[in-house]
């Protein structure tokens, strides 16, 4: 497969977000509607744990997906960023609500699928702790606060191949761009206002 072929094909299926589907089926309405997030986490919140578990499947499969593919291909190492970036991005803006100046998820089921694929054993751990303080919380956002982080220092002192390094980097920083209005409410908030 082109590589060029495999960024399109990911940009598009990370464009899907089943969350919207779901919503919209059970409601009618969309989950910005609701102020929540097109994502695992507001599918299951407005339309049920079914169509949230088939949400965060699918999030999960799209970000690993392109990632699989391309890492088998030996893909050269801007083309595997792009790769495991691409479906990230599509979540994020996806095509037919950028034209719309509007937005999608915030990227972590895309991007937790890249990086299963990418180092599976490196990154499960911060994962658990990120799981962890998600349920302490009760804020799904602190999977990707805590995991990002640990999961980069995982791969550095597991001595993760660099080439895997940097796409896992890419990918971290494309959710991080996404969700900087996020954190800042977060922080400037110190906590009291926690958006989905």
């Amino acid at each position: 497969m082109e590589p060029v072929v495999l960024v399109a094909a990911g940009y598009l299926l990370g464009s899907v977000l089943p969350a919207e589907f779901f919503v919209r089926w059970k409601t009618g309405r969309t989950p910005h509607e609701f102020r929540d997030n097109p994502g695992g986490g507001g599918a299951w919140r407005l339309a049920g744990p079914l169509p949230g578990l088939i949400t965060i499947l699918f999030d999960l499969g799209k970000g690993a997906l392109p990632t699989a593919i391309a890492l088998r291909a030996g893909f050269s190492l801007p083309w595997l960023i792009a790769a495991a970036v691409a479906p990230v991005v599509g979540h994020c803006w996806p095509f037919y609500k950028v034209i719309r100046r509007d937005r999608g998820g915030r990227g972590l089921g895309p991007a937790t699928g890249a990086l299963f694929v990418l180092a599976f054993r490196e990154v499960v751990p911060a994962y658990v702790l990120g799981a962890l303080a998600a349920y302490r919380f009760r804020w799904l956002p602190s999977v990707g606060i805590v995991a990002f982080p640990l999961s980069l220092l995982l791969l550095w002192v597991w001595k993760v191949p660099p080439e895997r390094f940097a796409v896992a980097f890419a990918v971290m920083l494309v959710v991080l761009i996404r969700n900087v209005n996020l954190l800042w409410t977060v922080l400037r908030t110190r906590g009291a206002e926690r958006p989905h």
